[in-house]
């Protein structure tokens, strides 16, 4: 808990505020977007295809990546995603490090929250009802090893004491791999 003032502000609700503003934020611009481009003539992606724009362009990015994920895993598959992983577990453990965790971890909710209102948008524009169990298989079932991983990062962090913890970053990076592992062995069964 941060202390402003005679406030007392609980920053993990913070963050969770946060989220669901990022998430309504990302579902309304999705909507907008696709509504703007469907028509008589398609599908909102067959309209975006004519429109070269740059919400066309991360809605092409986000359902042509569904054939590689499709593709059994290999090595290279599994050292790809590893590593982007590992980037990204690394930039949220030096986040928590900083006086400003709790600003970065905000920040951080808010883009993920923005980022799953979009994906969740495009699949349920795209595919209709079947669109939220689609993106559910795409997450399962490596979203069991990356959210216990990002929490014990996010608790480093909005803990309140910039204190390096060996074991909880190795255990976050184990977390990451064995769900990058999953991603790309597992996940492919599933979609």
């Amino acid at each position: 808990m941060g202390h402003f003032g005679h406030v007392r502000i609980n920053v993990w609700l913070v963050c969770w505020f946060c989220f669901m503003a990022g998430i309504l934020a990302g579902t309304l611009v999705g909507n907008r977007e696709n509504v703007k481009r469907a028509g008589p003539e398609g599908t909102a992606y067959a309209e975006a295809a004519k429109n070269h724009g740059e919400w066309a362009e991360l809605e092409r990015m986000v359902l042509e990546s569904t054939p590689w994920r499709k593709q059994p895993g290999d090595k290279e598959k599994f050292a790809y995603l590893c590593g982007r992983r590992l980037k990204e577990g690394g930039l949220g453990w030096l986040f928590g490090l900083t006086v400003c965790a709790a600003f970065c971890f905000c920040l951080l909710a808010g883009y993920m929250g923005f980022t799953l209102g979009w994906i969740i948008t495009v699949y349920t524009v795209e595919w209709g009802i079947m669109g939220l169990p689609s993106f559910f298989l795409s997450c399962f079932p490596q979203m069991l090893l990356y959210l216990p991983a990002w929490g014990l990062l996010l608790w480093q962090g909005l803990e309140g004491r910039a204190k390096i913890r060996p074991l909880l970053a190795v255990t976050a990076a184990l977390l990451l791999c064995g769900g990058a592992g999953l991603e790309a062995f597992i996940n492919p069964w599933f979609i």
